[in-house]
C-alpha cells in the first residue's frame, strides 16, 4: 500500500510547524515501510488496486472442448466458450487522526510530536492487519464484526462477510454467494445440467482431521504429514469453473497461528525426511517439504486458528491456512484492494483544541473472487469442539462445511506392550 503525507505546505505556513522538521514524513515513511517488510496480511492476501469505486471480474469458462475427429474434407465445428461466474471488487473508506496540542508546539517537545506519529502510523497497520484476520475469520459463511463502540472502541462497527465468485446453485444468476471456505464450491451449471450433475462436481477448501497434537499418541506428527500431504494435493487437482483442471501447482505456504505446540508440530511434520519407526511406519515422510511455514500472532484473535484448551489441559492452535500465492495472485484470490492510497494531511486548528492537526484517509477493503488458493484445516473434529466427547460443535462455522480427511492406516504403526518386568 502507498502513502500519501502533506506536510510541506503547513512548515511553510507557521514557523511553530518547524518543530516537525526532523523531518517527520521522512519517519513516518519509514515506519509505512517496515510494516510492508514484513507483514502479516501479505501470508494470506495479495495486493491490488481498482481505478473506480467498484470493478466486477467475470471469468469465463473457456470451451468445453476444442476438436473431435473429422474426416479428411470435414469442415470442424465451431466451439463457443461462455460467461462464468462474477464477483465485484469494492472498497471502503476508513478514517482517522490525532492532534499535536498547542503546548507540545510551544514547548517545542520535539520527542512527543515524532512519539505520537509513530504511535499513530502503528496502529493504522495494526487496525488494518486486525481487520483483514477478521475478513477471514468472515470466510466461513457468518457475519463477523469488526471495531465497536465502547469503551477504548474506534466509534464504529463494520460487518464482514467474505463470500467467492460461484454461486451455491451453479447458477451464474444465482444471487447466493458461496462462502470462501466451504465444502459445496461449484462449477458453472452449463444447459442440461441437473442439480446432481453440479453436487456430484462438489469442491472444498474446508477440512477437518481429528488429530489430538496435545495427545500421547506416537503416531501424531506422522498423522499430520499425511493430511498435510492429502490437503496439498488436493489443491493440486482441483478442476476450475468449467470443470477442467485448474493448475492449482504453485508453492504452498502453510499459515498458522504463533502458538508453540502447533507450531512445533508443523515444523516437525514438513522437515523429516524420513520416519524412524518411532510410532510410525519407517520409510519415506509423505509430508517433507510439502509447504513451507509461517506464524503470525494476529491469528490468534480469530476463533478458527486460537489457541483453545485440550481435553487434557494443554494448549494448541486450532487449525491452519494454506496458500497457493501464485496462484491467488493470477485469479483474484484473497485480495486486500485498495483504492486510495493512505494519506496523513496536517492543517492548524484555530478553534479549541488549539495545535496541529493530523487526518489520516484511506479507501480499501478485502475481496475474493477464487477460493481455489486457500485452503482451511481445523486439527479436531468440528462436531465436538472441546474434544471430550461432549459433542459441543463449533460456533462460528457450519460443521457440515467441513470434509474429513482421514491418515492413510499404514502410516501410523501401532505401539503395543508385549512383556512386562516386575522389579522389587
Amino acid at each position: 500500500m502507498g502513502m500519501i503525507i502533506n506536510i510541506d505546505e503547513a512548515l511553510r505556513q507557521r514557523t511553530d510547524y518547524n518543530i516537525l522538521r526532523e523531518p517527520l514524513n521522512e519517519m513516518l515513511k519509514n515506519k509505512q515501510e517496515a510494516w510492508e517488510r514484513s507483514n502479516p496480511i501479505d501470508f494470506l492476501f495479495t495486493r491490488g488496486s481498482i481505478g473506480t469505486f467498484q470493478e466486477t471480474y467475470t471469468s469465463s469458462i473457456g470451451f468445453s472442448h476444442a476438436f473431435v475427429e473429422t474426416a479428411d474434407y470435414a469442415v470442424g465445428p465451431i466451439f463457443n466458450t461462455e460467461e462464468g461466474f462474477s464477483a465485484t471488487f469494492r472498497t471502503r473508506t476508513f478514517q482517522g487522526g490525532f492532534t499535536i496540542t498547542q503546548q507540545t508546539l510551544e514547548d517545542r517537545l520535539m520527542g512527543k510530536a515524532k512519539d505520537d506519529a509513530t504511535q499513530f502510523i502503528k496502529r493504522w497497520h495494526g487496525d488494518t492487519v486486525e481487520y483483514c484476520m477478521a475478513a477471514m475469520s468472515a470466510g466461513f459463511g457468518q457475519v463477523v464484526p469488526w471495531g465497536y463502540d465502547g469503551p477504548n472502541g474506534n466509534g464504529g462497527v463494520t460487518r464482514l462477510l467474505l463470500n467467492t465468485a460461484d454461486t451455491v446453485s451453479g447458477d451464474i444468476m444465482d444471487a447466493n454467494k458461496n462462502p470462501l471456505f466451504t465444502n459445496k464450491h461449484t462449477i458453472v451449471k452449463r444447459r442440461g445440467m441437473t442439480a446432481t450433475d453440479i453436487s456430484n462436481a462438489y469442491q472444498g477448501n474446508c477440512f477437518y482431521a481429528n488429530i489430538d497434537l496435545t495427545s500421547s499418541d506416537p503416531g501424531k506428527i506422522a498423522k499430520l504429514a499425511d493430511v498435510i500431504n492429502q490437503a496439498v494435493t488436493i489443491m493440486e487437482n482441483y478442476k476450475d469453473d468449467n470443470g477442467k483442471r485448474a493448475g492449482v501447482l504453485g508453492a504452498k505456504s502453510i499459515v498458522s497461528a504463533n502458538e508453540p505446540h502447533l507450531k512445533a508440530a508443523l515444523a516437525t511434520a514438513l522437515s523429516l525426511e524420513m520416519f524412524n519407526d518411532m510410532g510410525q511406519k519407517q520409510g519415506l515422510n509423505p509430508g517433507y517439504k510439502r509447504a513451507t511455514c509461517v506464524e503470525t500472532p494476529y491469528l490468534l484473535d480469530i476463533p478458527q486458528t486460537a489457541a483453545r484448551t485440550a481435553a487434557n489441559g494443554a494448549t494448541i492452535g486450532q487449525g491452519f491456512f494454506i496458500t497457493d500465492k501464485a496462484y491467488n495472485a493470477e485469479n483474484h484470490g484473497p485480495q486486500l484492494t485498495e483504492r486510495i492510497a493512505f494519506t496523513l494531511k496536517v492543517k492548524e486548528n484555530d478553534e479549541a483544541p488549539y495545535g496541529i492537526k493530523y487526518q489520516g484517509r484511506q479507501r480499501w477493503d478485502i475481496n475474493v473472487a477464487s477460493w481455489r488458493g486457500i485452503l482451511y484445516l481445523y486439527l479436531g473434529n468440528p462436531n465436538d469442539s472441546l474434544g471430550d466427547g461432549s459433542n459441543v460443535p463449533i460456533t462460528w462455522a457450519n460443521p457440515a462445511n467441513f470434509t474429513e480427511l482421514v491418515p492413510t492406516d499404514t502410516i501410523v504403526k501401532p505401539v503395543s506392550i508385549v512383556g512386562t518386568v516386575t522389579t522389587a
